[in-house]
């Protein structure tokens, strides 16, 4: 990852921990981490289904553990609202881009779930092949970035680096995240934008109490 891509994300998450530095000595066990991402997956579900309205949600995603796992509790969350299809489509490469678009672009919305074990910069690739084919197609329902996209500001640098995906995200206007507010325990659904110079907030839809395991967990992994 670019140093001020980096910088930022980890700027825009420790700037609610102050207990980081406390916490480092006790890193999260990979069971841990999956558990972490069961409370996260189930929130971002809701998100989708409840917030956002979707009836039909597609998952593009990297193949690494904690993605996978990130993945299956969305999916379990969407699948139990009963509202509608589910479809996930895994990248190893951005190769697999066009075949991934291709499994879940007749969903009402896609969420792009890239982070994990998988280096900055191949999640980089990954992201910005899947805009690609989000741009090329004038995909029109919502998009989801995963907060591991949003924080990097990976959409944004995709934009300033293609500029047809630079046109489509920035007439997007049903493009979302979603954050955590450690400070407060809540975590946050926006409606961002996202342009060749900047991304922000547009305005928290909703906001979710974090229970104690969850904030727990969160706080220990940033």
């Amino acid at each position: 990852m670019h140093k001020r891509y980096a910088a930022a994300a980890l700027g825009s998450l420790l700037m609610f921990a102050p207990w980081a530095g406390v916490q480092a000595s006790t890193p999260l066990t990979l069971g841990e981490q999956f558990t972490l991402r069961s409370h996260t997956g189930q929130a971002m579900g809701l998100a989708l289904t409840d917030v956002i309205k979707a009836k039909s949600v597609g998952i593009a995603t990297n193949a690494s553990s904690i993605c996978a796992s990130l993945t299956g509790a969305m999916g379990g969350q969407i699948v139990a609202k009963g509202k509608g299809g589910l479809g996930v489509a895994s990248l190893n490469s951005a190769e697999d881009a066009a075949r991934a678009y291709a499994a879940v672009k007749d969903q009402e919305a896609i969420a792009l779930i890239f982070g994990g074990q998988t280096p900055a910069e191949e999640n980089y690739a990954l992201v910005r092949a899947m805009l690609k084919e989000l741009a090329q197609n004038d995909y029109q329902g919502a998009v989801l970035l995963h907060v591991r996209v949003w924080l990097p500001k990976m959409a944004q640098r995709a934009a300033s680096e293609d500029a047809q995906i630079a046109q489509y995200l920035a007439g997007k206007k049903n493009l979302y995240t979603v954050t955590v507010d450690a400070q407060k325990g809540r975590a946050l659904v926006h409606q961002v934008s996202v342009s060749a110079d900047a991304q922000r907030s547009v305005r928290v839809l909703h906001e979710v109490a974090m229970n104690d395991s969850w904030l727990e967990l969160f706080k220990r992994s940033i």
